[in-house]
């Protein structure tokens, strides 16, 4: 079977209607129906969840958080693909079921094509990530920097639209067909290449250009671009930890964070596809030697391949709350506000520290949605007296005299903060 779960192509119906059990049918079972449908699940629930959240944001929207979001988006995709096509395979194997089977293939042809339409964009948005990534950390007010990210919702969409064009063709490729003779047993169907692969110029298109374009061209450029940004990345860290100003050190630990968020989104995404990199070149190498002398291997392989692309969108979660504490408070907001009844609670304290420099109070606006903090008219009723003070009360002690307190708006807060910077 492929990397997302059909069965190879046959060339031509199989001469009897005995089925022979694949090769460790129950181990794979196990891996994948059963562990690869829970890491599935919960790379749903993750991922949803980032979508929600980075989508919903006006700020995320138009900043390098796109390319998070979109990847997030796909990885629900190929994690709702991976159910039925994969596990659903092997349990149809495994239970020997005929109603699973005609099940199964009533949607593998669209199944397989959204996997990897998927799994070709989010290729492509990493490298248009990992190239913006890599000229903020060498030229971070240059032309080309500021070119990739004024253009940032282009080429976005240009890696979807390239990911459609070179996958959609794939549902044409192979030919479900219907044997009467073998109706009621596990040869009901079988799965071959369409007339459409013998065509040389499209055999041409798919095997040389497209598994060129789409596999082996993403792989070494990510792995070469992310190779240098941590290069550079280890190089700048002596000016990082020196930075004099507040605002500076900041405004380098935000870069930085994003920078090493995308790394490591970037190193787990390589490191599960190594495994697939070499069967795809073994295959067009000596697709009998892999295909019938390792066959074993091959299977095998194929199951772990797919079952590491569905483990690698699980770690974007963690891997994005422990690189960005931005992120990390925003999504624990989102949380307990999700699990709370009261419709005021919103999350964690936003309200500005006296002495906060303008800088710091610019770093919270980016992490704010102002159209959450809107006060409802609701609100303003209950609370008439700290809505004519203003949206926020600040409460300060005075210097002088240790008991009393003054209480004032956030106007006044501004005018002693423009003075401290």
């Amino acid at each position: 079977m492929d990397p997302n779960g059909s069965s190879l192509p046959i060339d031509g119906p199989q001469p009897d209607c005995d089925f022979v059990s694949p090769v460790y049918v129950k181990e794979r079972f196990y891996l994948v129906a059963v562990f690869g449908t829970t890491v599935a699940v919960i790379n749903i629930l993750e991922n949803a969840f980032l979508s929600f959240m980075l989508f919903k944001k006006k700020s995320h929207r138009s900043s390098h958080m796109l390319y998070l979001a979109l990847l997030a988006f796909f990885d629900v995709w190929m994690a709702v693909a991976y159910i039925p096509l994969m596990s659903l395979n092997l349990a149809t194997d495994y239970f020997q079921s005929v109603v699973l089977l005609r099940a199964w293939f009533t949607y593998v042809l669209p199944m397989i094509t959204m996997s990897h339409i998927a799994m070709t964009a989010s290729s492509f948005l990493m490298v248009a990530a990992s190239l913006e990534r890599y000229f903020i950390t060498v030229q971070p007010n240059g032309r080309k920097t500021k070119w990739l990210q004024k253009h940032r919702m282009t080429i976005a969409a240009s890696s979807v639209v390239m990911g459609i064009v070179c996958k959609f063709t794939q549902a044409l490729e192979i030919t479900v067909s219907y044997e009467p003779k073998c109706y009621g047993t596990m040869k009901e169907y079988i799965i071959e290449a369409s007339e459409l692969t013998k065509d040389p110029i499209y055999d041409y298109w798919r095997v040389i250009f497209r598994a060129v374009f789409t596999n082996f061209i993403p792989f070494s450029l990510l792995a070469l671009i992310n190779i240098r940004i941590v290069s550079i990345i280890s190089r700048s860290e002596f000016e990082y930890l020196h930075s004099n100003k507040l605002s500076d050190a900041k405004r380098k630990a935000r870069v930085r964070n994003a920078t090493r968020t995308l790394v490591f989104v970037v190193f787990t995404y390589l490191l599960s596809n190594v495994l697939n990199v070499v069967i795809i070149l073994w295959e067009y190498i000596d697709y009998e030697q892999i295909a019938f002398e390792f066959n074993n291997f091959y299977t095998c392989a194929v199951d772990v391949v797919s079952l590491l692309t569905i483990f690698t969108g699980t770690l974007r979660l963690p891997i994005y709350v422990t690189c960005q504490p931005n992120l990390k408070k925003e999504f624990v907001t989102q949380f307990k506000r999700a699990l709370t009844t009261s419709p005021y609670y919103k999350g964690y304290s936003r309200t500005p520290s006296v002495g906060m420099s303008n800088a710091d109070r610019e770093d919270d606006k980016m992490d704010v949605d102002d159209e959450e903090d809107v006060p409802t008219e609701e609100q303003k009723t209950q609370y008439p007296l700290l809505f004519t003070l203003g949206t926020v009360l600040l409460v300060e002690q005075n210097e002088k005299d240790g008991n009393a307190c003054i209480i004032r708006n956030d106007k006044a807060t501004e005018d002693s903060n423009d003075d401290d910077v």
